[in-house]
């Protein structure tokens, strides 16, 4: 080797190797929008059992507006997910879902990594109402969310906005609040179709990664998340074919059956055999495998439809549950109502 080389490839060593060094101490989520949220507070918004059923996926609830997480699930999903051998979390984002939703979006970036980190397992997200919009606006621009779930189960989510938030309707809703109508909650402006929020969650890929997404939605009587004909707001990818979504709507497996938002996403039978169906099996949720698995449509819908079946836990854990929830209220405490005259501006990462 000449004299003159050796200096060359020693010199390239060196900095492949302070290269590596560097590479090495890049953070995991470098080239991600950093969260402005403090590490702290994100942490302590997450309740999980303990990670021991390796078999199964994790399972994250994601609530909805006006509540939290423990409220919604502690007495409903949870202890029935637990007693199937389910490691179930629940996250509680800021002030009942009433600020930035883009903010509430951090809170499950964080439960997201931290699940999939210390479970060694992908995750699977259920979620309502606003607990569909935030995930998938985690999933959408978090890179490390998005490879930290397998399945994403969707009940009742406004996916693509609800007309419910339109100012003559949040006149309406806000009106026993006595709240001036110029001044809203910053999360009801994001909701509209065609809301800066909405317009860049739906912008380009609706169904991003490696998931399979299952979207459950009511025709009777949806009082929130509308429309739902003839293209159901709900829907992501409508008739567009693809194979890891399933867009479901409870009344066209059970006609006649009454299921209003509230219901859909706390104890309604049919949406949660739906929910255990898709988090059980790979690919999205199967309408027949569930009918099939019931022993048929009338074991699974009742002999009135309209009365809807519930899946409730039983009366120990149930109790156990409601009592965990009034214990937690006043540490909850009032939320902050987030009034605004305008919607949030979009993040620079969204714009």
């Amino acid at each position: 080797m000449s004299p003159i080389r050796l200096p060359r490839l020693l010199l390239a060593a060196s900095l492949f190797a302070a290269g590596l060094a560097h590479a090495q101490a890049v953070p995991p989520y470098a080239g991600e929008p950093a969260l402005e949220t403090p590490q702290a507070v994100l942490d302590a918004a997450l309740d999980c059992t303990p990670y021991t059923h390796a078999d199964k996926p994790p399972v994250l609830l994601v609530h909805g507006t006006f509540t939290a997480g423990f409220e919604e699930y502690d007495w409903t999903y949870k202890p029935l997910l637990v007693a199937r051998g389910y490691d179930v979390c629940t996250i509680t984002y800021p002030d009942r879902g009433f600020g930035d939703q883009q903010i509430s979006a951090e809170y499950v970036v964080n439960a997201l990594r931290r699940m999939h980190r210390e479970s060694g397992r992908k995750v699977a997200v259920i979620g309502h109402s606003q607990g569909v919009t935030v995930p998938r606006w985690a999933i959408k621009w978090w890179p490390s969310a998005r490879e930290a779930v397998s399945e994403f189960v969707m009940e009742a989510g406004p996916n693509h906005g609800t007309t419910v938030s339109s100012p003559a309707e949040l006149a309406l809703l806000l009106a026993p609040l006595g709240l001036p109508l110029k001044l809203v909650p910053a999360v009801f402006l994001q909701f509209p179709p065609n809301s800066n929020f909405t317009r860049a969650l739906n912008r380009g890929d609706e169904t991003p990664g490696d998931i399979d997404y299952t979207s459950l939605y009511s025709s009777l009587v949806d009082e929130l998340v509308q429309p739902t004909f003839p293209v159901p707001t709900a829907a992501l990818d409508w008739q567009q074919g693809n194979p890891r979504v399933a867009n479901i709507r409870l009344q066209a497996i059970c006609p006649g059956r009454v299921v209003d938002h509230v219901s859909i996403g706390l104890f309604d039978r049919l949406a949660f055999e739906l929910a255990l169906d898709a988090i059980e099996h790979p690919g999205p949720a199967d309408p027949q495998r569930v009918i099939d698995a019931a022993g048929g449509r009338r074991q699974l819908c009742g002999l009135l439809p309209i009365v809807p079946g519930f899946a409730l836990a039983p009366l120990p854990q149930l109790l156990g549950g409601l009592i965990g929830v009034l214990l937690q209220e006043p540490a909850n405490g009032l939320p902050k109502l987030h009034l605004v005259a305008e919607e949030p501006p979009l993040k620079p990462y969204a714009r």
